[in-house]
């Protein structure tokens, strides 16, 4: 098991409760990818066992202790900084709350002042020296929580390794019209549009599925919970807008309001376990001033 004091973001600890091979323990015990653990057994990041070289034979007993440690990693972007709300942190995860009207990733035309900036400016200031790996994003006008993996370990092990499939996103909007149901599910297919900017609803397209819960349903607006079982591109604000509730603000695939200047979408909660210490996670954000305001204006 892992010595849970000893961890950090490049530091892996683990002690053997039974003898095995190293290639056991770095697959099944210590849950590297095959990737992964090839890459360690070839020299990436350095392991030792007892503070000696790994035995030749690869056999390790029970009570051994397996320590690898990864190099320093360097970014290509600038390190900025920003009082970035944190809202959990451990060895392996960090999870942010993102403002409306950020980018999260540099782009060709937008290099500065995104997520990633001042995430690197995170980094450095806890001394994390590891490249910034987004397990998820949002849309630029899209508010609330976000996950870092602080390590590729962390960062597989939550997009497509052993834990990807216990984490839930949950999103809350203000959309317009009553909602038809109280609670459903929107199974419609997604695909890229021709301006290849806007997704639409198409037999062609990947599966797409949306649960959804009703908290406040009003004649002109409704409030919603959602629930992401897939994550296509815009799928809550295609979904919606197909079902005739497109969400407050959204000028893509609704209308411009003057009541906010966004979309009036939040990803306002999150459920997951963390890689390596199994703990189960959950995050919450509230809802920002500018969709609280919507809903006061819309009462």
């Amino acid at each position: 098991m892992y010595i849970e004091d000893r961890q950090k973001y490049n530091e892996f600890i683990y002690v053997c409760d039974n003898d095995m091979n190293l290639k056991t323990a770095l697959l099944d015990m210590m849950k590297f990818s095959v990737r992964g653990s090839i890459g360690i057994k070839n020299g990436e990041g350095r392991l030792t066992v007892n503070g000696k070289e790994r035995p030749k034979n690869g056999q390790l007993k029970e009570g051994d202790i397996i320590k690898i440690i990864f190099e320093d990693e360097s970014s290509d972007y600038k390190t900025q900084y920003k009082d970035i709300k944190i809202l959990y942190e451990d060895e392996d995860l960090l999870i942010v709350d993102k403002p409306a009207f950020m980018v999260v990733h540099p782009t060709k035309s937008h290099l500065e002042d995104t997520l990633l900036n001042y995430i690197q400016g995170i980094f450095e200031s806890k001394n994390i020296k590891s490249k910034v790996r987004f397990v998820s994003r949002l849309d630029r006008d899209t508010s609330g929580i976000i996950t870092v993996a602080k390590n590729s370990f962390s960062h597989y092990a939550l997009s497509q390794g052993f834990v990807s499939d216990k984490i839930k996103k949950y999103y809350t909007a203000v959309v317009k019209n009553s909602m038809k149901d109280e609670k459903g599910t929107i199974k419609l297919k997604i695909a890229k549009a021709d301006d290849d900017m806007r997704r639409i609803i198409s037999q062609n397209g990947q599966d797409a599925v949306t649960h959804y819960q009703v908290l406040k349903n009003e004649k002109n607006f409704a409030i919603v919970k959602l629930l992401l079982e897939t994550g296509r591109t815009h799928q809550i604000r295609v979904h919606l807008s197909a079902v005739g509730n497109y969400i407050i603000g959204d000028e893509l695939y609704g209308e411009k309001s003057e009541l906010i200047s966004r979309q009036a979408l939040h990803c306002s909660r999150l459920e997951l376990v963390s890689p390596r210490n199994m703990k189960e996670i959950v995050v919450e954000s509230k809802l920002p001033d500018d969709i609280n305001a919507l809903i006061e204006e819309l009462e």
